[in-house]
């Protein structure tokens, strides 16, 4: 049975390779980002009034109201007070029930840790409607009991909570603050301990002025201005924009949206990917990044293995030096290459071809006498004899020999070298 040959290709192509790597990183970035700002980018659906709905009790539109408007606004869900530093914190319509204490000592721990709160006072207790869980099937008054328990909770006591039938018409002590818009508004009783900004003419404050534990806060009595049902009127999107572009002073707007049941715990890794944190974790990421493709990859083209045997005569005269070397033949070289370079010097000065050795080392001798060279040949051939007769001559000695032999000969062709 024949085998097929190897073609050397994989299960993928090359494109098909590259769109599955492409998937799979895309993949791992979209997890890491929904693990960190999960909660973030797909709010819980609620209902109720808190800046995360949409229905017609919620802040949501205010949200965005203040967004367009450039003012910095964001719905937070933990260490609200520490956001809203040198700004405005905005406690919108939270839930005080008479018998859970705990609810009220929230509130309070909040606006005692901030600088300025607008504290806006519930009134309607919805019913999601079944189809959609975003929007509400119904809505009730909440009893003016769970109301005058917010006012309980930050010392503002003898203060009934009326809710009017008509209309009233308003008076502003404040006079840049627009008039709002509301049918049947929630007010509170003024008295003199209040300092009222928005009354009406029988004295029923819809906005007013009051303090606790250090902490400023201004108390809207009707959310129904500023919830995404009220804004539907333009008077009231002026009043609500107004109010809070002045209260914050500059500084940011935060929505506490603890107080509706929806903190979640501070995320060191959601603080990373934070401004201004993230420019230096998008850095470090990069640097990872390629001290990763420099560990992975190479950088230029590959270089070449070289040959097996390297070309040219460097490598071919050292072979044969360190063969001759290992098999004992070096002094026998070093002879035959003395006898070389006389011959070669014998030519090049056109010497008598019928000298005898002797004859002909003493015929070099007075012409290196006349040329003035430093080595002389007697005494080379010497040295050259006393190591070929010695088998246990050293290999530098050798060496030292062979380059003595190339300077005679250089001496002797081009003249010495020796500028004395």
């Amino acid at each position: 049975m024949s085998v097929p040959a190897d073609t050397g290709r994989g299960p993928f192509s090359r494109g098909t390779l590259w769109l599955i790597t492409g998937i799979s990183a895309a993949s791992l970035v979209a997890a890491a980002i929904l693990s960190v700002f999960g909660d973030e980018l797909a709010p819980p659906p609620s209902p109720g009034a808190d800046g995360y709905s949409v229905s017609a009790l919620g802040h949501r539109g205010l949200i965005e109201l203040l967004g367009a408007l450039d003012i910095p606004v964001v719905a937070s869900r933990y260490d609200s007070t520490a956001k809203a530093r040198d700004g405005l914190l905005v406690i919108a319509e939270p839930p005080v029930p008479e018998e859970d204490p705990a609810a009220a000592a929230r509130l309070t721990t909040l606006i005692s840790t901030a600088d300025t709160v607008l504290l806006v006072l519930p009134k309607w207790y919805g019913v999601g409607d079944p189809t959609n869980p975003r929007w509400i099937g119904d809505a009730s008054l909440l009893p003016v009991s769970e109301v005058e328990a917010v006012l309980k909770a930050i010392d503002v006591t003898g203060r009934a909570v009326g809710r009017d039938t008509l209309p009233p018409v308003w008076s502003v002590e404040d006079g840049d603050l627009p008039v709002p818009e509301i049918a049947a508004p929630q007010t509170v009783a003024r008295d003199a301990a209040a300092t009222a900004k928005v009354h009406s003419l029988y004295g029923d404050a819809l906005l007013f002025e009051t303090s606790y534990a250090g902490t400023a806060i201004w108390v809207l009595t009707d959310p129904d201005i500023i919830n995404n049902h009220g804004l539907r009127h333009r008077a009231n999107a002026r009043f609500a924009a107004t109010l809070i572009d002045r209260l914050r002073n500059g500084g940011p707007v935060v929505f506490d949206e603890t107080v509706h049941g929806l903190g979640t715990d501070p995320s060191l890794v959601r603080t990373l990917f934070e401004f201004p944190l993230v420019l230096s974790t998008l850095q470090a990421l990069i640097c990872a990044l390629l001290l990763v493709w420099a560990a992975a990859t190479r950088f230029g083209p590959r270089r070449a293995a070289p040959p097996p045997l390297a070309p040219g005569k460097e490598f071919l005269i050292r072979n044969t030096a360190a063969l001759l070397r290992y098999g004992g033949h070096d002094a026998d070289a070093l002879r035959r290459y003395l006898a070389t370079a006389v011959a070669a010097v014998r030519h090049s000065l056109h010497a008598p071809a019928d000298l005898a050795p002797a004859a002909l080392t003493a015929w070099l001798e007075r012409v290196r006498l006349v040329r003035k060279g430093s080595i002389a040949l007697p005494e080379l051939e010497r040295d050259v004899s006393a190591v070929v007769a010695d088998p246990r001559a050293h290999g530098h000695r050798i060496v030292e020999l062979a380059e003595k032999i190339c300077r005679w000969r250089t001496e002797m062709t081009h003249g010495s070298i020796d500028p004395s």
